[in-house]
Formats: C-alpha cells, structure tokens, sequence
C-alpha cells in the first residue's frame, strides 16, 4: 500500500505528468491539468485520509 501512496504523491507533484500521460496510462480523458489533479488528490484522501467518498473522473 505504501508503493500505491508514494506514486500517487510522485504523479500529484510532478509537473510533467498530465492529462496525456494519464489517459495513456487509464484511457480517462481529463479536459484539464488543474480537474485532473483536483481528481488524483480527491482519490488520495479517499484512499489514504478516509476521504467521504471515492471521486468519479469526468465522463
């Protein structure tokens, strides 16, 4: 579970990772850098912080 943490931290602050990366990685369309890491750290606290509720991608 640590690993999961770490890259999800790694993806959130790396400057080059966007939504083209992503969608090469997922096949999930993001139409925007700042949605899709309100996206990652919306998924973040849900996986790690007991966050309400896991966050859908847009779609």
């Amino acid at each position: 579970m640590e690993l999961i943490r770490t890259g999800f931290e790694e993806i959130v602050t790396d400057d080059s990772f966007g939504p083209a990366e992503y969608e090469r990685l997922t096949d999930i369309e993001f139409p925007d850098r700042e949605t899709l890491n309100a996206y990652l750290r919306a998924m973040y606290d849900y996986l790690f912080n007991d966050g309400p509720e896991q966050p859908m991608p847009p779609g």
